[in-house]
């Protein structure tokens, strides 16, 4: 079955949740507590992938980021100040009252921020922050929406004026795209932009294949050049397959063929992948309906058991090393579903939000106190740090 072009832009207005009017009265409301940042899922997606981490792990393990966070009980908290090594046209972005952080990434060792700054839903600005060790590099986006993901080496980004893959150094690359499709490379990155999802090889954007030439509706690249898509076989229905570098394609996951899926989402970090399929109720809401994990490349999966009722609003997905799927909700904080599908609540604030993998840590953002602070794990959900969003000190 042929999708239209603009299906995964459709799917993706419907979890464009909490809404921009929530997310200005919370902005008020956290303005009144003299906060500085707020918690959104605005730029939450029905369409995710996670992509392979790349270089060396910048914190050692059990050591926090040198860059500047502390844990919560440390005697020196956080301050909540702008970055005063930022450029001033960021540092004055980041002093905005209605400021978000609008998608929170991680690449090796280095984390990104896209922050927004909205008087209302049409008059926004954006900035993109990275921090990697002690290096902090900052700038100007231009685009109503600007995008940004994880690539090997730093991140894609995307704005009105061109797609560039940005380092920790801040240097920009630009990416051009090719419309000729091509076998899977090991090395090749899965991302999600404004045309759809390509394939990133070195700097060039290329369709993603798929079993039948469908439109692929979220897709993962393993380190070596296995290639798990999700596809839709007739209206409703999601398929998963992967392909490895033989080229023959294998189904790996077949879910409802009774009752509507509405978006997919696709997660994946070395051989785990993760899949949420999501429905939709006439209040607008999306109920997860199903979480699936794969630690061999989506050859075989095992379905989340004890999903919480009522699990709905999935804001990210993000997959560990011990292959445990991560969900940040709207309803019920976040959720993690281990390798063997048991499922546990691992929240940390009433509105965490950009669940991901970053230096064999898994991260997440937690509304929390003055300031909205990352907490990561590096025990599998077992435990949490604190430490400071890329912007602030």
């Amino acid at each position: 079955m042929s999708l239209p072009t603009d299906f995964d832009r459709e799917v993706a207005a419907l979890v464009d949740q909490p809404g921009f009017d929530e997310v200005l009265a919370r902005a008020d409301r956290n303005r009144r507590r003299r906060r500085t940042t707020i918690t959104s899922c605005l730029a939450a997606a029905a369409v995710v992938a996670g992509v392979a981490t790349w270089g060396q792990a910048q914190w050692g393990d059990g050591a926090p980021d040198p860059a500047g966070p502390r844990p919560s009980d440390s005697a020196t908290p956080f301050t909540g100040e702008v970055d005063d090594r930022l450029p001033e046209a960021v540092r004055d972005l980041l002093g905005s009252e209605h400021l978000h952080p609008w998608q929170v990434v991680g690449s090796g060792g280095g984390i990104a921020v896209l922050w927004g700054a909205c008087q209302d839903r049409y008059d926004c600005r954006f900035a993109v922050v990275t921090r990697l060790g002690d290096r902090v590099t900052g700038s100007l986006l231009d685009a109503p929406t600007p995008t940004i993901a994880e690539v090997p080496g730093g991140w894609l980004v995307q704005d009105t004026s061109s797609v560039f893959r940005l380092s920790p150094e801040g240097e920009r690359t630009q990416v051009s795209a090719r419309g000729d499709q091509v076998p899977v490379e090991a090395g090749d990155t899965a991302v999600e932009t404004s045309d759809g999802w390509r394939l990133l090889r070195d700097e060039t954007l290329l369709p993603v294949p798929t079993p039948d030439g469908s439109y692929a509706l979220a897709a993962y690249v393993t380190p070596a050049g296995d290639l798990v898509v999700a596809t839709y076989q007739s209206p409703g229905t999601v398929e998963v397959s992967w392909t490895d570098s033989s080229g023959s394609w294998q189904t790996g996951y077949l879910h409802r063929t009774t009752g509507f899926v509405g978006g997919v989402v696709l997660a994946g970090h070395h051989d785990g992948v993760a899949v949420a399929l999501l429905g939709e109720l006439p209040d607008g809401s999306l109920p997860v309906l199903d979480v699936a994990v794969s630690t061999d490349a989506g050859r075989g999966w095992q379905s989340g058991r004890g999903l919480p009722a009522g699990l709905r609003d999935l804001s990210a997905l993000a997959v560990s090393d011990e292959g445990a799927a991560y969900l940040t909700t709207g309803s019920h904080g976040t959720v993690r579903v281990d390798a063997d599908g048991d499922v546990q609540s691992v929240g940390q604030s009433p509105h965490d939000s950009s669940a991901f993998q970053v230096s064999h840590r898994m991260c997440l953002v937690a509304e929390t106190g003055r300031v909205d602070e990352l907490r990561c794990s590096a025990d599998d959900g077992a435990t949490w740090t604190a430490h400071s969003l890329p912007g602030f000190r």
